[in-house]
This record gives structure tokens, C-alpha cells and sequence, in this order.
């Protein structure tokens, strides 16, 4: 059993903070996909290239190691409730890097759609 990196709920809107080891400027290209049981459900690009997801891929304000992923409510509800994996990807100016996935989980959200 795997003791899920991240948790968040159908219709709601997280912003799931990614800790790199090492710092992005603006020129840097980063993707993050979510996926269950082995098919993309969302993807968000940094410069949204190639995105599918309405939320954002960003990097924060105050710490250029860190990315934040925004998901709107419609990207939670696009989920299922149960595992889900987040997969990043980098491409910088020494060349590109494909990082192990993180697994978290999704909850199910009693009352349907967005509110």
C-alpha cells in the first residue's frame, strides 16, 4: 500500500506546491501531468504549451525552486475518486529531465459539480 504525497478533494481547488532541487528562471519549460489508472487526465505547461487542465502552472512568486500547480474545480471533477499520480517534467538550457512520479489520492465530493 502506498501512503499517499498528496490529497485533495473532487470540486475543490488546490494548489499542490512542487519543491525542486534546483532553482527556474521564466525561461525554463516545466509540464505536470495527472493521470489514473495509466491514462492522462490533466496536463499544465508552464507558458500553457500543449495544456488541458483550466488551473496553472506557475513558478512561485518569492522561491525559484519551488512550482505551484493550480487546479481549478472543473480539473478536480474531470478526476475520478481514488489514486492518482503526478508526473513533472523539466526542460532547461543544460537539457531536459523527467522526474519519478508522486502518488496522492482523490476524495469524493458528496454533492456533484462545481459549486
Amino acid at each position: 500500500m502506498r501512503i499517499p504525497q498528496f490529497i485533495f478533494y473532487r470540486g475543490s481547488t488546490p494548489t499542490l506546491e512542487l519543491e525542486l532541487p534546483m532553482a527556474l528562471t521564466g525561461a525554463e519549460t516545466a509540464w505536470v501531468t495527472l493521470s489514473q489508472q495509466g491514462q492522462t487526465v490533466l496536463d499544465y505547461a508552464m507558458h500553457a504549451q500543449g495544456q488541458t487542465g483550466e488551473g496553472s502552472l506557475s513558478l512561485c512568486d518569492t522561491d525559484p525552486c519551488l512550482l505551484l500547480v493550480q487546479l481549478t474545480q472543473a480539473d478536480t471533477l474531470a478526476l475520478d475518486h481514488g489514486d492518482c499520480e503526478l508526473q513533472l517534467r523539466l526542460r532547461t538550457a543544460d537539457g531536459a529531465d523527467t522526474f519519478a512520479p508522486c502518488f496522492g489520492w482523490v476524495g469524493q465530493a458528496r454533492r456533484k459539480g462545481e459549486i
